[in-house]
């Protein structure tokens, strides 16, 4: 059974001062429940925070609990004409559908303390806002409401801090010690210890160079020595060493000697850590021209396996780049192994090893897997698979809209769970 309007709703948008004929735009008749509000909410503070929910179910009557999903304006991540991402409804609906409360809203550092006011009484977030420039966002700002949020008692999908380092770079250098991590992976975080081990790490053989910021293979080099004959030669390559870079963007080709390499690269150093400054500096593997294994995941619970094969020549497994993707179940036998390596043996110390023991998985995130050759002591001729890159940050499933009823129940299990855990008192402990 539903209504127009429910309770929480109701008691938001009297917080927010919200009028009864502003707040019919997405909740049904303002002749309902939703009735009288008096309030100076202009119509541009409804547009800014809620924006247009067309295709939104009713809310339910009497809601289990309620999620917030956050999202932003903008970006590349909205198709033309929308202003909410493609998934963003559907997510909503498939929550709804369980008897919970769930509404869309926009982030802006403007509207933050509306949002703030509207989320009490909230059981959790979604966090829905892709690693981007958003005309009015500070992701920083951003991240302090989220925190804020978690301190009311929401729980988070995800938390800051899990976003970040799940996301970062260096993530490869936490996690080299699990069966699927590669441990011939280095991390930066300052011009000096770049400069010191690279001339040393290359000249053992080719390597990828990954900054930590950008998409899509953009900061990403494959760096090989012109003279090949050069590796495994000396400790450490003369910095007149000439190099042959291409690009995981787009596969284009570039020429540098290791000195004008290093300089040039120093630019995703800049910042340092605090925001986000770091190269990843790994051994390259050759089997990349079969492709990349993306696993996309709800949780700790495999939805889909894509196989993104390079185009003939190339080395990039992006779209952008002529990769073709093919689609297979978690259960498909080619990829048997490696579900058995890394969901079965490795995804219960992926969290310990980036320092988040405790949290929660990310409600929606994928891991990429490279083919490469065993590592000791498990040298026995068979495929082995290594992790090049994982991702929660915004992961889509547009055009996956099948995969929201999975998300929508992994959402319901948190929440649920963050309950009991208030209930027990080690909310803090965990958040």
């Amino acid at each position: 059974m539903v209504q127009a309007c429910n309770t929480w709703m109701c008691g938001a948008a009297m917080a927010l001062n919200i009028t009864a004929s502003l707040f019919s735009a997405f909740t049904g008749s303002a002749e309902d429940v939703c009735r009288p509000f008096d309030g100076a909410c202009s119509a541009n503070d409804h547009q800014l925070m809620f924006g247009n929910m067309t295709g939104l179910r009713m809310q339910p009557l009497e809601p289990k609990g309620r999620i917030i999903v956050f999202g932003a304006r903008g970006g590349d991540d909205k198709s033309p004409g929308q202003e909410h991402r493609g998934d963003t409804i559907p997510i909503c609906n498939s929550v709804i559908e369980l008897g919970w409360e769930c509404v869309p809203v926009f982030y802006t550092d403007e509207m933050a303390g509306k949002i703030k006011t509207f989320a009490q009484g909230a059981d959790g977030y979604i966090s829905r806002v892709n690693p981007d420039h958003y005309e009015g966002v500070t992701t920083s700002k951003y991240e302090e409401l989220l925190l804020e949020l978690i301190d009311m008692g929401l729980a988070p999908m995800a938390h800051p801090q899990l976003m970040k380092r799940f996301g970062a770079k260096d993530a490869l250098a936490k996690i080299a010690p699990l069966r699927t991590g590669l441990p011939d992976t280095y991390a930066y975080y300052d011009a000096e210890a770049w400069r010191a081990n690279f001339p040393s790490s290359l000249s053992q053989g080719p390597r990828v160079v990954k900054q930590n910021r950008g998409s899509q293979g953009e900061g990403i080099w494959i760096c090989r020595l012109k003279n090949e004959s050069l590796y495994r030669q000396m400790e450490r390559l003369p910095l007149t060493t000439e190099l042959v870079l291409m690009e995981a963007v787009d596969n284009h080709v570039e020429h540098m000697t290791l000195g004008d390499f290093i300089a040039f690269a120093e630019q995703y150093l800049e910042g340092g850590m605090e925001e986000g400054g770091q190269l990843i500096d790994q051994a390259f593997m050759p089997r990349i021209v079969e492709g990349e294994i993306r696993v996309l995941f709800v949780g700790g619970k495999p939805i889909e396996i894509v196989h993104k094969k390079p185009k003939e020549g190339g080395l990039s497994a992006t779209l952008k780049s002529g990769a073709v993707y093919t689609r297979y179940e978690p259960d498909a036998p080619e990829f048997e192994r490696l579900m058995k390596s890394f969901v079965h043996r490795d995804l219960g110390n992926l969290l310990p090893l980036l320092g988040m023991e405790g949290h929660e998985l990310p409600l929606l995130w994928t891991a990429d897997f490279i083919l490469g050759a065993a590592k000791p002591p498990w040298v026995d001729g068979k495929d082995y698979y290594f992790i090049g890159e994982l991702n929660c940050n915004c992961v889509g499933i547009t055009t996956q809209l099948e995969v929201t009823e999975v998300v929508a129940a992994e959402a319901v299990r948190i929440c649920e769970a963050g309950r009991e855990r208030k209930k027990r008192g080690v909310l803090k402990m965990l958040w």
